[in-house]
């Protein structure tokens, strides 16, 4: 499926996403910033707001994400209270979630949740950069002028079909997440708030070990 440009996007800056032309040290316009940004990202620690749509209705949740572009993530729950301190850390082979209100409650071995792991900025980068048709605009939210980026997500899943990035033009920093069903309504925003790329993690922090 390929998308048609948006025209307030300049053509040199689409030409350029295409063709991988890019000298490090030399970026100019917006788009390319951002594009070294994301091309060099190695990881990053955020928190965010989380919004999920149902058939229930909307659940709101406060986050903290840890993530690798290796593979390894961890998130964690921080709010509302009922399930503060519940997280989910993946090591790159073993997902393990933990229950702090049911004592010593880790479950390992927990299948792949594709929905969740879409919930990472880093799932998005991959799959923009390989995704087969890309979408560009310009966007204000507040005070913050952003790039839109739009990518197909693989898997022909109903629930997660399709996603946009903003990022602000000035920090580079992810603005927000927002992922769409097949029917193109909003199945989960992620609204970011603190956000680090590339930061030092602590040595355990994607350990499922560490947590036994």
């Amino acid at each position: 499926m390929k998308k048609a440009i948006n025209l307030l996007v300049l053509i040199p800056a689409f030409v350029f996403l295409l063709c991988g032309c890019f000298s490090p040290g030399k970026a100019d316009t917006p788009m390319e910033k951002i594009q070294e940004r994301l091309n060099s990202m190695q990881g990053y620690y955020c928190t965010a707001d989380l919004t999920r749509f149902s058939s229930k209705g909307e659940s709101k949740f406060g986050v903290k994400q840890y993530f690798k572009m290796t593979g390894q993530y961890r998130m964690e729950m921080v709010s509302p209270d009922e399930v503060a301190g519940n997280f989910t850390v993946y090591d790159g082979k073993t997902i393990c979630q933990y229950n702090p209100r049911v004592k010593g409650k880790i479950v390992q071995d927990v299948p792949e949740n594709k929905a969740r792991n879409e919930l990472f900025l880093g799932q998005f980068v991959k799959n923009y950069m390989n995704s087969e048709g890309v979408s560009l605009a310009v966007s204000n939210i507040g005070e913050s002028r952003c790039t839109v980026l739009e990518a197909v997500i693989p898997g022909d899943n109903k629930f997660t079909s399709t996603e946009k990035l903003w990022i602000d033009n000035e920090t580079l920093n992810p603005v927000k997440l927002v992922i769409y069903d097949a029917d193109g309504k909003e199945k989960y925003i992620i609204e970011y708030n603190e956000f680090q790329f590339d930061p030092e993690f602590e040595e355990n922090i994607f350990s499922v070990s560490a947590v036994e």
